[in-house]
């Protein structure tokens, strides 16, 4: 049986893009084993665990998420401690997952293995520090040199990619796995419901979107998930009568989410290359269970959405361009229903289970 041993930096509760590629894997036949990083020590008691066939190992060298270079010793201690774990295991595929895993593998990796690199997202940062922004670049450009297989989500990941590298790509991109929707059916209500479901990561974005509505008593605010500005958000919640922060959740729970959500809120920051080259998963998500979606101007999602009329465009940061956004899409309920109509002829377009297949390429 082929051996797996994929290295991801975080704890896996589960991380849903690399669940559902290790499960497509065990369910082919072969051995998976994830060693996760729990920097937190949230899974303290459960080193060792089994999900749907996916075996965990964990490991705990504390470190606060969004700490930046603070985070080096651990993650260095992270990188030991799973190289001594595999020192004596034998095994044919170390399979990374994101920037920081790839670099973790590169320590790790023996000669015999192959080396793939999960490219999750752009890593470039587009703001003002462009050294950052050459040293990033660097870095990926090295990593794909040195991996026998590159996973990439979208093309703008291409861009600087030598012709050599290009070679080793292969497409996955996050889409959701269109079965796991089977059960979202829209529960109806009076009230305009605009939801956030996923990591939350982006304090101020979210922050405008809670101020642009705190004064309509018929709009309700829903954001679903954690992450480093949960905790942030959670603090201020109960200075708005409309607003819900619900944390962490599983991903089996967003499908009612989405059943209870009449928009579905997707924005980031701009400064960073990162988020406006992006596809997250939720756009698709936002597809399949037929929610029309908010999003950013300037962003590839900008012009997505208005390549197909599935929803809406605003300027994340101006507050007052958010609040007149919702009270005209309040006032007139029939400009989503239009929206609702253009997402059913792409609705399922968009399927984890073809494109997953792409996965044997690499494993046969």
């Amino acid at each position: 049986m082929k051996k797996v041993k994929m290295i991801l930096t975080n704890r896996f509760d589960p991380d849903v893009r690399v669940y559902k590629e290790a499960k497509y894997l065990v369910d082919n036949g072969l051995d998976v084993e994830i060693l996760c990083w729990d920097r937190e020590s949230e899974y303290s008691k459960i080193k060792e665990s089994v999900i749907d066939g996916i075996k965990i190992k964990r490991f705990f060298p504390y470190s606060e998420y969004g700490t930046g270079f603070k985070q080096l010793r651990p993650f260095v201690r992270f990188i030991n401690e799973c190289k001594e774990y595999l020192k004596n295991k034998e095994y044919q595929y170390l399979h990374c997952h994101d920037l920081d895993g790839v670099i973790a593998g590169y320590f790790i990796k023996n000669n015999y293995t192959k080396f793939i690199f999960d490219m999750h997202e752009n890593y470039e940062i587009n703001g003002r520090n462009q050294k950052i922004r050459y040293i990033v670049r660097f870095m990926v450009n090295f990593f794909q040199n040195k991996s026998d297989f590159i996973i990439y989500v979208n093309e703008t990941q291409k861009n600087f990619a030598s012709n050599k590298n290009k070679r080793k790509f292969i497409c996955i991109p996050n889409y959701p796995d269109i079965q796991n929707y089977a059960v979202c059916k829209k529960i109806k209500s009076d009230n305009l419901r605009v939801s956030y479901i996923g990591a939350v990561r982006q304090y101020n974005e979210l922050k405008n979107l809670m101020d642009a509505c705190k004064e309509m008593s018929n709009v309700k605010i829903a954001i679903h998930g954690a992450g480093v500005a949960y905790k942030q958000l959670n603090k201020i919640k109960d200075d708005y009568n409309n607003v819900v922060v619900t944390g962490r959740y599983e991903f089996t729970e967003s499908a009612k989410f989405y059943s209870e959500a009449d928009l579905l809120y997707v924005l980031y920051p701009t400064t960073s290359m990162q988020y406006t080259t992006s596809y997250p998963v939720k756009l698709y998500e936002a597809i399949v269970t037929k929610t029309p979606v908010i999003v950013g101007k300037g962003t590839v999602l900008n012009n997505f959405v208005n390549k197909y009329g599935i929803g809406f465009t605003v300027d994340g940061s101006n507050i007052n361009e958010i609040r007149d956004l919702i009270e005209y899409l309040n006032n007139n309920r029939n400009v989503i229903n239009e929206k609702i109509r253009n997402l059913e002829k792409i609705q399922y377009d968009y399927s984890w289970n073809d494109v997953v297949k792409n996965l044997d390429k690499i494993y046969g």
